[in-house]
């Protein structure tokens, strides 16, 4: 099954890099010809050129819902972002409206599109707790999805 993984973010936007950091850690592990990675900033790209051609996308990100805690993951289908509450700037509904775009060309996306993401919270955490949050995040994500998408159990102590 060709598989593509798409870590989103911008290593100089602090927490927005995890989707990237998850991505790339999570590729490596796995060591399949048939998945592939693709970086992209969070915003600006059209996700139906993106996943065209594969059987399953595994997004990667970070989030903001209001009643989330700092470091949680979550795992969410496309139904799911109608809860998540809009960012600053309007990311969180550009994103939406590239999903939704993407639920009426049904014939040209994947079968199968999960997102995952790590809570960031409202940004009222010290930059410091949360580099150290994310640090410890990142790992069970990882691990979370090498588990629920390819049916891979990672120990911890192999990787990081």
């Amino acid at each position: 099954m060709k598989t593509l993984i798409l870590g989103l973010g911008s290593p100089s936007q602090g927490d927005a890099h995890v989707g990237l950091e998850v991505a790339r850690t999570l590729h490596a592990l796995l060591e399949d010809p048939d998945v592939d990675i693709i970086e992209m900033p969070a915003s600006g790209f059209d996700l139906l050129e993106l996943v065209a051609g594969y059987d399953k996308a595994v997004v990667v990100d970070c989030i903001r819902v209001s009643e989330g805690e700092v470091g949680e993951l979550r795992r969410l289908g496309l139904d799911d972002l109608e809860l998540v509450s809009k960012p600053p700037r309007g990311r969180g509904s550009e994103y939406r409206a590239k999903v939704e775009l993407a639920r009426t060309h049904a014939g040209s996306t994947p079968r199968e599109i999960s997102i995952y993401a790590i809570e960031v919270g409202d940004c009222v955490v010290k930059s410091a707790d949360l580099a150290e949050i994310m640090r410890e995040a990142v790992p069970r994500l990882v691990a979370q999805i090498a588990r629920e998408e390819f049916g891979a159990t990672v120990p911890e102590s192999d990787w990081y």
